[in-house]
């Protein structure tokens, strides 16, 4: 409908937890943070959403990656619950056959995949073998992904690779 939604951090009383601010003005104002509770878990949360088929916004949030539902557009929010693996820097991305990819670093750069709508993961799908910090993904024109993520450390380095995201799981193609 045109709102924007915007995953933040914060960190206060000796926890963390994620957040969001959302925008109906193309983002020319914004809205009073929106804390997402934790339940307990501290989360250097690094936000991510996106909204599923049905209208329900979903969050990932770092390290123990949780995740939080939102039914009223990001309004109010679901107690954090863990999604059964961890990482960091979480980045979600619907591919145009409704394959919702989740890229994010540890163990190194890697992602998982969801062919329902984020009710279920698929095990972990190394990207590199690189802490990669970060990762973004694009769809292209052909209907590949791009992602893209720096390497932690002296030295660092932007990579990229590219992948399809299919009903049987990712293959890699060539740059």
């Amino acid at each position: 409908d045109g709102r924007l939604i915007l995953g933040l951090y914060r960190e206060a009383n000796g926890t963390a937890n994620g957040a969001v601010v959302t925008s109906d003005d193309g983002g020319q104002t914004w809205g009073d943070v929106i804390d997402i509770d934790n339940g307990g878990t501290r989360l250097d949360a690094e936000t991510d959403v996106i909204e599923l088929k049905d209208g329900t916004l979903y969050a990932a949030q770092r390290p123990a990656m949780c995740f939080s539902v939102s039914k009223d557009r990001g309004n109010s929010w679901s107690v954090s619950k863990p999604m059964g693996f961890e990482g960091h820097c979480p980045y979600l991305l619907r591919t145009p056959d409704d394959i919702i990819l989740l890229a994010h670093r540890l163990p190194s750069t890697s992602l998982h995949y969801s062919l329902d709508e984020c009710e279920t993961w698929s095990d972990n799908v190394a990207v590199d073998t690189v802490i990669g910090a970060y990762p973004s993904m694009v769809n292209l024109k052909d209907g590949s992904v791009l992602i893209v993520y720096y390497e932690e450390g002296a030295g660092s380095s932007i990579r990229a690779k590219r992948l399809r995201a299919t009903r049987t799981g990712i293959e890699w193609l060539a740059p």
